[in-house]
C-alpha cells in the first residue's frame, strides 16, 4: 500500500486502517458493530475514541490540520502514548506505544494517536477522507497511487456515477 511508504512505518498504515473501520462501525447512520469479545464500558470508550478519531478525519478532510492536531495532541496526552519495546513471553520484541499493563482501549487510543500523528507530520494527510457520496458519511483512506480516492467503495461510487449519468440523458422539451 502506498500509504506505508508516506509514512515510513506499515504499522502506522495499518493504525490508520483500523482507526478507519472503527470510525465506521461505531459512528455515524452506516454503523456496523463492534466486536462481541468487549465488555460494554469497553465499548463505550472506543465509541468515544471512534468520535475523536472521526472528528480527526473530517477536520483533515475539511483542511483544519490545527483542529486535527488539537485532539490528536490529546490522545497522546490522555493514552500517555510513549513509545517502548515490548514482548510477549519470548516472542520477538516490538515497537509499542502504550504500557504493557493498558487495557484494549488505551493500548488502541495510543496507537491510533501515535498513526494520526505520523500522517499529520507529513503530507500523508490528504489520504483520509470521507466519501463524497449523497448520504454516505463513511470515511476511507485513500490509497491510490494517485491520491484521487472520493468515496469509501465501488458501490458509493457507482451510486453516484449512475445517477449523474441519469441526469444528463434527461431530455427537457422546451415549449
Amino acid at each position: 500500500m502506498t500509504l506505508a511508504l508516506d509514512t515510513g512505518n506499515s504499522h502506522h498504515a495499518l493504525r490508520l486502517e483500523t482507526a478507519v473501520a472503527l470510525v465506521n462501525a461505531v459512528t455515524g447512520e452506516n454503523c456496523g458493530g463492534v466486536p462481541e469479545h468487549l465488555t460494554e464500558a469497553e465499548v463505550g470508550r472506543l465509541a468515544g475514541l471512534a468520535v475523536d478519531l472521526r472528528a480527526v478525519i473530517e477536520a483533515i478532510a475539511g483542511g483544519d490540520h490545527d483542529a486535527a492536531a488539537g485532539v490528536v495532541n490529546r490522545l497522546l496526552v490522555e493514552s500517555e502514548a510513549r513509545p517502548r519495546l515490548l514482548r510477549d513471553g519470548a516472542g520477538p520484541w516490538h515497537l509499542a506505544f502504550h504500557d504493557a499493563e493498558a487495557d484494549v482501549v488505551r493500548r488502541w487510543t495510543a496507537g491510533f494517536a501515535v498513526a494520526f500523528a505520523a500522517v499529520l507530520g507529513d503530507d500523508s494527510a490528504q489520504r483520509l477522507g470521507c466519501c463524497a457520496a449523497p448520504r454516505c458519511d463513511r470515511v476511507f483512506v485513500d490509497g491510490s497511487q494517485g491520491r484521487t480516492k472520493r468515496f469509501c467503495g465501488v458501490a458509493c461510487q457507482n451510486r453516484v456515477k449512475a445517477a449523474a449519468y441519469r441526469r444528463r440523458g434527461k431530455v427537457v422539451e422546451v415549449s
